[in-house]
């Protein structure tokens, strides 16, 4: 009887598992008439969106003496809006069981959210409202300037070996848009 447990067994271990249908996923991608290249992956395999909003600002586009401000715009737009205040789109965003972060590189400046499906005109909205009415102040600049700082230090100065990344690129590239650091 073991003998043909260990049989059966053994052959139930080599049959193809069933994997289950993924639905191919629809592209579609629009110029709006302002401009606005609108990419959708549509997807409906899980219950969530994901909304990618990115410009075409990097470093590359700084010059000598004043690096770094793509990067500490990037930490403004999570500053507040017109009709978003300071802290709001975080707060909104992880109640309604989202999560958002934005990055910058040397090409390009991209902000994201991934929230419940039921939550798309939330996101929408958010996007839309800090790309037509961010609030740039003095005091929201001077206090992402302390944090991008900050972060320099916790990330490069700080860390053995942290600079070796822009060390290698002032050396590997001529061009000063791929020269200097994206932090600043």
């Amino acid at each position: 009887m073991k003998l043909l447990a260990t049989i059966l067994f053994g052959a139930v271990a080599f049959l193809p598992a069933q994997t289950p249908v993924v639905p191919k996923i629809k592209f579609t991608d629009t110029r709006l008439e302002n401009g606005l290249r609108v990419l959708i992956a549509e997807d409906h395999y899980a219950p969530v969106y994901a909304i990618c909003v990115a410009y075409k600002v990097g470093s590359k586009d700084e010059r000598k003496g004043r690096t770094g401000f793509a990067h500490l715009f990037e930490h403004m737009m999570f500053k507040g809006s017109e009709n978003v205040g300071p802290g709001e789109l975080d707060f909104l965003i992880y109640t309604n069981g989202g999560n958002s972060n934005g990055t910058t590189n040397t090409d390009r400046t991209s902000y994201y959210e991934v929230l419940p499906k039921n939550q798309l005109d939330l996101g929408l909205y958010l996007e839309a409202d800090r790309m037509h009415g961010l609030i740039l102040n003095n005091e929201n600049l001077e206090n992402q300037r302390q944090a991008v700082k900050e972060e320099r230090r916790l990330r490069g100065d700080n860390q053995a070996y942290g600079n070796v990344s822009e060390k290698l690129e002032e050396l590997i590239y001529a061009n000063f848009a791929y020269h200097h650091s994206v932090i600043g």
